[in-house]
């Protein structure tokens, strides 16, 4: 083989490594550090309607809010917290003992706030705020109460 041959592989190696590098770079997760303030907003934007269309409440500037804390609470100090003791009666306590069988009888998939319409919904609540009701859009509107009579 000639010098010449041999210094082309060398450089089409050098340019499959370097594609190769840009594919597996830009399949990475992104950091919050990535995201900039106009990506935020529209990040803002996209959950508020995701929330919304599942009939929550989440108003774009409290979205933003919860974003900015939470880009606060990862720049600092890991907190330092220890798993509580499981009340009797949560669900994490009803749970099996860690390598039991789990019931493998039939389950439903019903919801149970969507089997039974008129059930209240529980306020959900954020903190010591004050709690959010869930909105629910599908008794609101004109085309559920056709479906509904229907």
């Amino acid at each position: 083989m000639n010098s010449g041959f041999q210094w082309w592989l060398v450089i089409l190696g050098i340019g499959l490594g370097a594609g190769l590098l840009w594919l597996v770079l830009g399949r990475l997760p992104r950091q919050d550090d990535d995201i900039g303030t106009i990506e935020r907003g529209a990040e803002a934007i996209w959950i508020s309607r995701t929330i919304e269309s599942g009939g929550g409440i989440a108003p774009v500037a409290l979205v933003e809010e919860i974003l900015e804390l939470h880009g606060t609470y990862l720049e600092g100090p890991p907190l330092l917290v220890e798993p509580a003791a499981d009340p009797p009666g949560s669900p994490i306590a009803d749970l099996p003992p860690e390598g039991a069988l789990a019931d493998t009888g039939p389950r439903s998939p019903v919801d149970p706030w969507t089997a039974d319409p008129m059930r209240p919904r529980p306020p959900l609540s954020v903190g010591d705020g004050p709690s959010v009701q869930r909105h629910d859009t599908r008794r609101e509107t004109p085309e559920a109460d056709v479906r509904q009579a229907g």
